[in-house]
C-alpha cells in the first residue's frame, strides 16, 4: 500500500494465473464497462411555433387604440413556404399532404411519399405571382402532422407565421427545422410552447 491508499498492483510475472486475470482486468476494463447507455431522445408532443419575419410592416388599419391594428408584411409568400419545405426536407419530413394559396388548393397528395424536393420546385412556378395566405400540411412517418399558416396581412400581435406539430415530434428534428429558418431568414419574433 502506498502513501495515498492505493494498492499497487505487481507485473503478471509475479502472480500465477488468477492473479494475472485480476491483473488484466484491473489494467485493461472489459467491454461490459465500455458501453456507455442509449441516451434517451426527448420527444415533444404537439408543439406550437410562431415567428415573424424582421422588414417593415404597413399599417392598415387604425383601430391601435384596441390592440386590433392590421399590419401588411413585406415578404414574398412563394418564398417563404420554400424555405420551410427546406426545413422540413433538413428535419427528415418526405411527405406534403397539401398546398392551398389564397384558399385554392394548388397540392393535394397525400399517398405520394418522398415528394417534399419535387414540391419546392413546383411551388417555385408561383413565385411572380401575389399571394397574402398560404397553408401547408407536411407529414413526418404518420405519427406527426404539421399544419402551416403563412399570413401576409394580420393583426399586429398576432405572428405571421404558424406551425402547429400535431403529434410527437424529437426535440433535435424540431431544433434542426428551427436551426435552418433562421439561417435563411431573419426571425424578429420566435414563441414555441407546449399545450
Amino acid at each position: 500500500m502506498s502513501k495515498d491508499g492505493t494498492e499497487i498492483v505487481n507485473p503478471p510475472w509475479v502472480y500465477g494465473p488468477s492473479e494475472m486475470k485480476e491483473w488484466i482486468d484491473a489494467t485493461y476494463p472489459t467491454r461490459k464497462d465500455k458501453k456507455k447507455k442509449k441516451e434517451k431522445r426527448s420527444i415533444l408532443q404537439d408543439v406550437r411555433v410562431s415567428m415573424d419575419i424582421k422588414g417593415e410592416k404597413k399599417s392598415l388599419t387604425g383601430l391601435k387604440l384596441f390592440g386590433f391594428e392590421r399590419v401588411e408584411e413585406h415578404f414574398n409568400v412563394i418564398e417563404i413556404v420554400q424555405i420551410l419545405l427546406r426545413g422540413f426536407a433538413r428535419a427528415g419530413f418526405r411527405n406534403v399532404e397539401e398546398i392551398r394559396l389564397d384558399n385554392q388548393s394548388i397540392y393535394r397528395h397525400p399517398e405520394l411519399r418522398y415528394d417534399i424536393r419535387k414540391i419546392i420546385e413546383f411551388v417555385g412556378k408561383y413565385r411572380k405571382r401575389y399571394f397574402k395566405r398560404a397553408e401547408l400540411k407536411v407529414l413526418f412517418e404518420e405519427n406527426c402532422e404539421v399544419k402551416v399558416t403563412i399570413k401576409k396581412i394580420h393583426a399586429r400581435r398576432s405572428a405571421s407565421i404558424e406551425l402547429f406539430f400535431d403529434g410527437r415530434i424529437e426535440k433535435e428534428r424540431l431544433s434542426r427545422f428551427l436551426n435552418y429558418v433562421k439561417e435563411h431568414r431573419e426571425i424578429e419574433f420566435l414563441y414555441r410552447h407546449s399545450p
